[in-house]
């Protein structure tokens, strides 16, 4: 445990409670103290879901949050940066993590969304209020195959899984630190698109991992499956 690990993913416990650093780094220093519930080790699928899906009540809304937004492949659109509506919980279950919630709405845009390439990488970057940067996303992605006039999303996440357990890890030894999910959708021409809103997910916590194993970040690409794709309503 004494010996450096090499690469630059790879973590040991006294670099994990550096990754985050709770709601200094998150949030202004105007805000008002974040009630503090149980830190799961994971989170759970349906309760992922529904704070996706707007289905928890919030406890109380940070403002200052911005994303910018970019691509590139084929083609690269010009970056946007775009307000966030940054949320958090207050949730008393001891299994039940409590993230933040943010949103980014992309109909200021236009109705057209934001145009990328058929295949190629988005780029998301959360910024906090005080314009530090919380976390880049890039997500790799193909849709050359998606006909025209359908829709599709991505979820990407970011796990500390233990060094050696990447493709084994058990949901105990697994923990969450980041979602994003994307939507993308394309015109009756065939442009493809990022549309509505891009949801994120973040701890609002410091990581505390006591096993005392080394842990590193394992990236994690969902997409859905029969049908891939689904004409648009």
């Amino acid at each position: 445990m004494g010996r450096r690990l090499k690469g630059a993913r790879r973590l040991k416990l006294s670099s994990l409670r550096s990754l985050q650093k709770g709601p200094d780094l998150l949030s202004p220093p105007s805000a008002s103290p974040v009630p503090t519930p149980a830190i799961s080790r994971t989170l759970l699928g349906n309760f992922e879901e529904s704070l996706l899906r707007g289905r928890f009540a919030p406890s109380g809304h940070i403002e200052g949050f911005t994303a910018e937004i970019g691509a590139s492949g084929s083609y690269c659109p010009q970056h946007v940066t775009l307000p966030v509506i940054v949320t958090f919980f207050d949730v008393s279950e001891q299994n039940a993590p409590a993230p933040f919630l943010g949103v980014v709405d992309l109909n200021p845009l236009g109705r057209k969304g934001y145009s990328v390439p058929k295949v190629g990488t988005i780029q998301v970057t959360l910024f906090n209020p005080n314009q530090t940067v919380v976390k880049m996303f890039l997500v790799t992605f193909d849709f050359s195959d998606m006909p025209a006039a359908h829709m599709t999303f991505l979820r990407h996440r970011l796990f500390l899984v233990p060094v050696g357990e990447e493709g084994n890890a058990s949901p105990t030894h697994r923990l969450l630190c980041y979602l994003l999910h994307l939507r993308f959708r394309s015109s009756r021409s065939g442009r493809l698109s990022l549309h509505g809103d891009i949801r994120l997910l973040f701890s609002r916590r410091s990581l505390e991992l006591d096993t005392g194993l080394p842990y590193e970040l394992q990236a994690v690409t969902e997409a859905p499956h029969n049908p891939r794709y689904s004409p648009l309503p």
